[in-house]
């Protein structure tokens, strides 16, 4: 592994590092904010005579921490795929002031690594159509674009200055980041591509999880061959198609595990969808069954 290279550039850890640093604050689960913002702001004892005063000034509170919390996501992210992309083309030889002269415009930096490393750009590219790929199966959302188009929309410098400002100056609608995942799932893949490895795609990563999970749950139900559903071919979409997961204890049990247990934040976010769904075609089939 190149990390376990005594000769690996030292100035590649510490970008690695800030990029570790910058999918882990993407990722963090969310936590009571509410909470958290009425022990900060003293809020429970504020308002005692007027408990809709309390209210509204917690939901105020809650409102402008989501939007703050959005504002420093959309700094970390842009950042983040900036130096990673910067250490992609300084790797590939071009002089540090030519780097530096693209300053925050990761677009252009993106032609850049299109012209000087295409390895990286096909890789790159790649993990985006599979972001956009998986954001269309999850949402009803449809997303008619390619790398270079969306990077050009919102990754201009633009976007980093909004978001430094814009509790101060109001917000710019023209000039507004990227979807969370898109930015998360590049930054996972300049990780890899630093350090000469290949990046999984978030697709691949829902398709290998959860047709391990398949094989894993099959013993739930030995009369039935899982090993020979899984291979009969991709497995993510065929059981998005199943209109009742509820029928099949080991298709059940495999998006359960998922949701649970998945260290993958891509394949747990897939899974909880699915799951719902299930539970909502539970809900609606006993409600059918009362109406009979």
């Amino acid at each position: 592994m190149p990390l376990n290279n005594v000769n690996v550039d030292v100035w590649k850890v510490h970008v690695s590092a800030d990029l570790r640093y910058a999918l882990d604050e993407l990722e963090r689960p969310s936590s009571d904010r509410r909470g958290r913002l009425k022990d900060a702001q003293g809020l429970d004892g504020e308002s005692e005579d007027n408990p809709l005063e309390g209210l509204l000034q917690i939901a105020h509170a809650f409102g402008a921490y989501a939007k703050a919390k959005l504002r420093a996501e959309t700094r970390i992210a842009h950042e983040g795929i900036e130096k990673g992309l910067k250490a992609l083309l300084i790797d590939s030889g071009l002089s540090e002031p030519k780097v530096r002269a693209r300053g925050h415009e990761l677009h252009l930096l993106l032609e850049d690594v299109r012209q000087h490393h295409p390895t990286a750009f096909n890789e790159l590219e790649r993990c985006f159509n599979s972001t956009i790929q998986y954001l269309e199966s999850v949402t009803s959302l449809k997303h008619n674009t390619n790398i270079v188009e969306y990077f050009q929309e919102h990754g201009r410098a633009k976007v980093l200055e909004v978001s430094r400002y814009e509790s101060l100056e109001g917000r710019d609608n023209a000039h507004w980041g990227m979807i969370g995942l898109v930015y998360r799932e590049i930054i996972r893949a300049l990780l890899l591509l630093m350090f000469g490895l290949t990046p999984k795609d978030i697709v691949s990563r829902v398709e290998e999880g959860i047709r391990e999970a398949v094989l894993v749950a099959s013993d739930l139900d030995p009369a039935w061959d899982a090993a020979e559903w899984v291979s009969q071919g991709p497995v993510r979409p065929r059981l998005e198609a199943v209109e009742n997961l509820n029928n099949n204890k080991v298709l059940l049990a495999a998006v359960r595990r998922c949701a649970r247990e998945s260290t993958d934040n891509g394949t747990r976010s897939w899974a909880k969808m699915l799951r719902s769904k299930s539970i909502s075609a539970r809900k609606k089939a006993r409600a059918e069954n009362r109406i009979r």
